[in-house]
């Protein structure tokens, strides 16, 4: 095959959330591109989109930093803010919010003096990821509403599905769980009508959570048991290992520590391949809970200031709140279990 039938291929694999066989194809199609640098571009971003996708984030960073000096070298002012959007989205996955929001407004500053409404709302979307990860929920949630807005009036109905779980994610950590749970169903209509199976799977995760802050434990466990099914297709491990986190909290609630232990160190080793710093500080806590849990106070505090320092250093504003709750719980004996957002 030539390039240009290598990348549809690959193209069509992506578009069906097969990213790792996308990859195969991509890394192929890189090969003939020659000393044609728009498809080098084209192959790098895609590339950096689907390592992204799957949690291999050190391997997306490089293309999209790869990319990004192509595209100033070429003048091509569009592509050069996608690739400081992908970057920033990668840095984000990673914990690294400060870094990406710093990049975000680099690529916001492109996008509108080229009026470029479609990059924009995607920006937006992914700034309020940003800001959620950071813990400033209230500029999270305006910035959501912001791509919301823009994406409906461009009928993108992708767009709008991922702005409806960004929405979901922002009101469950803000104790809005009615409101999380209906964001999160709108989201799996949207998604399974587009037949997007990464959506379909993050809205899954997103009810399976609602559903366990509503006290439906076991309920949770049937929506967190689909969000698995569809993410081992894709082989997303930072998604996965959110599930794992989730259902593991379900678990826990249930009185199944066994069970929950495993989820979370299953999880845990997910987050350190994939540099997750957020993942991990959440499985600290939660392994340091259990550890309480089973009568080990003296092994779950070190777990628990762990969790706390990592917060810190990372800004992490939600999970050093959740810190210093665990940790005065410990000190007091009382509150235990914590059912976490």
């Amino acid at each position: 095959m030539n390039f240009t039938q290598t990348f549809q291929q690959a193209e069509k694999r992506r578009s069906g959330s097969q990213f790792n066989e996308a990859i195969v194809l991509y890394l192929k199609a890189k090969g003939l591109c020659g000393r044609d640098k728009a498809a080098e571009l084209s192959c790098l971003l895609a590339l950096g989109d689907c390592y992204r996708m799957v949690g291999a984030y050190d391997k997306a960073k490089k293309s999209y930093e790869h990319a990004h000096k192509i595209a100033v070298a070429v003048s091509d002012k569009g592509l050069a803010a996608d690739s400081l959007v992908g970057l920033s989205l990668t840095l984000r996955g990673m914990g690294r919010h400060k870094q990406a929001l710093r990049i975000f407004a680099n690529g916001q500053r492109i996008y509108e003096i080229t009026k470029d409404k479609e990059g924009l709302a995607f920006l937006l979307w992914a700034m309020a990821g940003a800001y959620r990860i950071k813990g400033d929920l209230k500029k999270a949630m305006e910035t959501f509403k912001q791509a919301l807005t823009i994406f409906t009036a461009l009928k993108d109905k992708s767009g709008i599905g991922y702005c409806f779980c960004g929405l979901g994610g922002a009101s469950r950590v803000l104790g809005k769980i009615d409101d999380s749970y209906e964001y999160y169903s709108k989201a799996n209509k949207t998604f399974g009508k587009l037949k997007d199976t990464f959506g379909i799977a993050y809205s899954y995760c997103g009810l399976a959570n609602a559903t366990r802050m509503k006290g439906n434990f076991k309920g949770s466990l049937k929506y967190f048991k689909k969000a698995t099914q569809y993410y081992k297709k894709i082989g997303d491990k930072v998604s996965f290992a959110y599930t794992l986190w989730g259902e593991g909290t379900a678990l826990k609630m249930m009185g199944d520590l066994k069970g929950a232990k495993k989820d979370f160190l299953t999880a845990q080793g997910l987050f350190k391949e994939t540099k997750d710093e957020r993942g991990l500080s959440y499985c600290e806590l939660s392994l340091g809970e259990l550890e309480f849990l089973k009568g080990r106070r003296v092994t779950a505090m070190p777990l628990l200031k762990k969790a706390l320092k990592r917060a810190k250093d990372f800004a992490f504003g939600v999970e050093i709140k959740h810190a210093h709750r665990l940790i005065n719980a410990l000190k007091s004996g009382k509150g235990f279990p914590f059912n976490l957002p």
